[in-house]
């Protein structure tokens, strides 16, 4: 397996700063890496350094890509000898979140689809909940104002944040029911080629069974404990654009190896 990183613009021999130190450690363990310049994909330009060898099985670690740039990187890919660890099909199964939601509905809160258009307002309101956590797809809002709404108003303006600050909305709005959570219990897992890794050694019931359900070949699975003390399913993500969060890059690189 080679990983794929972005370069840092600034030095095209780095891995991009936030991926640089797992860069190193990787490479440490004899694991292949190429870099790429991220900025050129959209205009149609990928240049691997090393390049990709024919046969090759590839990981994208690296910024969150929009799908239609998530498939142009895996013709590359293709294209150019190699076979990407995840599908288009796999990584949406995973990024977005009604690619999971269904399978695993009852370890998370309940979330109902809207499409981003003149309805909505009528179709949050339809809902009749006291609270609303509102999201599209694949983010929450990241202003000031949060993604928590007590009034249907409220969850309009924050839909309209999402697009000015993010440039639109991907995928649809998910509004979610609102749990009551205890924050510093978020824990962050990865499941690769089917088994579930930790950065504590510690593997609940819960996210052994998500593990179990959901077929993809690399994602992450956020849980939380709710103030019952009962651990609920935050989200799950692509694997290749999901941050390292708490775990130790050591922890983190030894899984990548164990799987190269």
């Amino acid at each position: 397996m080679r990983i794929l990183y972005p370069f840092n613009p600034l030095n095209t021999k780095e891995a991009d700063e936030p991926y640089q130190e797992e860069y190193l450690a990787v490479k440490a363990l004899g694991v292949s890496c190429s870099l790429f310049d991220f900025d050129m994909l959209e205009f149609e330009e990928f240049r691997p350094e090393p390049k990709i060898e024919p046969g090759e099985i590839i990981l994208y670690r690296g910024w969150m890509l929009k799908p239609e740039l998530y498939e142009l990187l895996t013709k590359f890919i293709v294209n150019r000898g190699g076979s990407p660890l995840t599908s288009l099909s796999n990584y949406l199964k995973c990024h977005h979140l009604p690619g999971w939601y269904d399978e695993c509905k009852e370890y998370t809160a309940e979330t109902v689809f809207f499409p981003d258009d003149d309805k909505l307002e009528a179709n949050i309101a339809s809902l009749y909940w006291e609270a609303f956590f509102v999201k599209d797809y694949v983010k929450s809002n990241s202003t000031e104002v949060g993604s928590l709404a007590t009034t249907v108003a409220e969850a309009i303006n924050i839909v309209e944040l999402i697009k000015k600050f993010r440039g639109g909305i991907e995928g649809g709005v998910a509004i979610r029911r609102v749990e009551e959570y205890i924050k510093e219990s978020e824990i962050r897992y990865f499941v690769m080629n089917g088994k579930v890794y930790s950065p504590n050694s510690v593997v609940p019931q819960v996210v052994a069974s998500i593990a179990a359900i959901v077929m993809a070949p690399f994602y992450s699975i956020d849980t939380i404990q709710n103030i019952d003390g009962n651990i609920r399913l935050v989200e799950i993500g692509d694997g290749q654009v999901s941050d390292k969060k708490s775990w130790d890059v050591s922890i983190f690189a030894a899984m990548l190896a164990e799987n190269s």
